[in-house]
């Protein structure tokens, strides 16, 4: 199994390569505090290689971070801010121990990992203050980039932002004969995109207004891996970026500067069957592409996005809109002492098996987004990073018309089967994320979904309406179900989330 790349040889690469930044690229003073000079290094987090014979430590603590000026107050995942990317192989059992160091509960979720209910680390996983949770995870899936963070219901928007989530790489170790880019912090690069709101001292805040609660909470400052408008030395040749959208409720309308294309090669579940062509790239929180960019042309170039135009509602007769931060995520500088190990893009990926409604199990219809007037009263959040507590903000939010409920199951489907999901969102667009399962998208708003979702999902940002085929293949008593909700945080807390038993 492959070792992680030293430190000593990636501070060595950036050395070279940002020295030269602040040269060919200007900096773009982004609101808030943007980075000065040539910006920073982009920060890669450390690779942890996960083995069957001794357990991930990952303790989740609050801690102080630099974002730009200074140490300030934030929470991760053994790191200061944010957490490793663990690597784990298709087929191992991996143990891991999770430590709660934080002064209230929590819980770990892995996002995109097909794993049993028992192990899943939604709401029912609670992991007390000073408590250590100890799963066994079998990795029963192909290759694909998935993550961890915060589920306890009524604080994982809070948890999250500050800091509380990590990227997880599922590998076959056959990426080199796929020609895909495998040298990790050099030519696979983990990419966390966020967003922030700074107070005057530089210290990341979390106040949202009623308004927010109701659309999602925005930041008016973009991060990467933590930093701000961050250089990444690269090799002139192609690049994978591994894109995961980790942000509250930020839809993320990726493009590159000068507008060169870039190829989609997987998406949440894995590989597509061929890479996919595209200039502009929407990504919805949960959701991750990997995607291949050619930098043969040694010119430095940012990764910007554009304003949201996903967000928010029309709820109440109005147009609620989020801050409107378009601006640059991450700049790439080309460094022809980075060896490119990947010249030419790939043609063939693998076979995506075909999708096949007609023989399901079962037809449902979930409607996202009416609201609860009664629980719109409770309580608006409020304090910044400082207090972790939950925001009193139960029951704002429905599926069907029902607010979440621990005690209720939702939807009971059968081991083994599939079944086509219709869900509507009539008032704004919601990413709606399924536990356990990984799906295809059918269609959206009733046309058939772009090349670049064409593979395995398991996000799928609703407009208006979507169809997802899903096949349920692990394990969920009603004692420990499995969530499906909508992964706009603030939603997500307020109720807008189900219960699913697989039996």
């Amino acid at each position: 199994m492959r070792t992680s790349i030293s430190l000593t040889r990636r501070e060595a690469i950036l050395a070279s390569g940002v020295a030269t930044a602040g040269l060919l690229l200007g900096v773009r003073r982004l609101p808030a505090f943007a980075a000065s000079g040539d910006g920073p290094a982009l920060p890669i987090p450390r690779l942890i290689e996960a083995r069957s014979d001794r357990p991930v430590v990952l303790a989740m603590a609050a801690s102080r971070h630099d974002f730009g000026r200074g140490q300030a107050a934030s929470a991760g995942i053994s790191a200061s801010y944010l957490g490793p990317v663990v690597r784990v192989q298709s087929g191992d059992t991996v143990p891991f121990q999770v430590e709660n160091r934080l002064s209230e509960d929590t819980t770990l979720h892995w996002h995109g990992l097909l794993v049993p209910s028992a192990v899943d680390g939604g709401p029912h996983n609670t992991i007390a203050a000073g408590a250590t949770w100890s799963p066994e995870l079998k990795i029963a899936q192909g290759p694909a980039t998935t993550w961890f963070h915060p589920h306890p219901h009524g604080r994982t928007a809070r948890q999250v932002y500050s800091g509380l989530a990590g990227m997880m790489i599922v590998s076959d170790q056959g990426d080199r004969d796929r020609g895909l880019p495998a040298d990790y912090g050099v030519d696979d690069l983990p990419i966390v995109l966020q967003d922030k709101r700074f107070d005057r001292s530089g210290t990341p805040v979390y106040r949202p207004s009623m308004m927010e609660l109701m659309d999602g909470f925005q930041g008016d400052t973009l991060l990467v891996n933590g930093a701000i408008a961050p250089v990444a030395a690269v090799p002139a040749g192609m690049v994978r970026l591994r894109v995961l959208n980790a942000a509250n409720a930020r839809n993320f309308d990726l493009r590159f500067a000068d507008r060169r294309p870039f190829h989609v090669v997987a998406n949440d579940g894995g590989y597509l069957g061929e890479p996919v062509e595209v200039r502009r790239l929407v990504v919805a929180p949960g959701e991750r592409y990997e995607v291949l960019v050619d930098f043969a042309g040694g010119a430095a170039v940012a990764l910007v996005t554009d304003a949201d135009t996903q967000h928010g509602s029309s709820g109440m007769g109005m147009m609620m809109m989020g801050p409107a931060v378009a601006g640059t995520m991450v700049r790439f500088v080309p460094n022809d002492r980075i060896a490119a190990k990947v010249t030419r893009l790939p043609q063939k990926l693998g076979a995506l098996p075909q999708a096949d409604t007609g023989a399901v199990a079962a037809r449902r219809s979930f409607v996202l987004d009416p609201m609860a007037m009664g629980g719109m009263m409770g309580g608006m959040g409020g304090g910044g990073m400082a207090g972790m507590g939950g925001d009193g903000m139960g029951g704002m939010r429905t599926i069907n018309g029902r607010s979440f409920d621990m005690k209720r199951i939702d939807a009971t489907a059968k081991l083994g089967t599939s079944e086509v999901w219709e869900i509507s969102a009539p008032q704004m667009n919601h990413p709606f994320h399924v536990h356990g399962a990984s799906f295809r998208v059918i269609s959206i708003d009733g046309r058939k979904p772009p090349a670049e979702q064409a593979g395995l999902k398991d996000v799928v940002l609703v407009q208006n309406k979507a169809e997802i085929l899903l096949r349920f293949e692990k394990p969920a008593p009603a004692a420990m179900p499995y969530m499906f909700h909508c992964h706009i945080l603030e939603h997500e807390d307020q109720g807008m989330m189900g219960q699913l038993a697989v039996v």
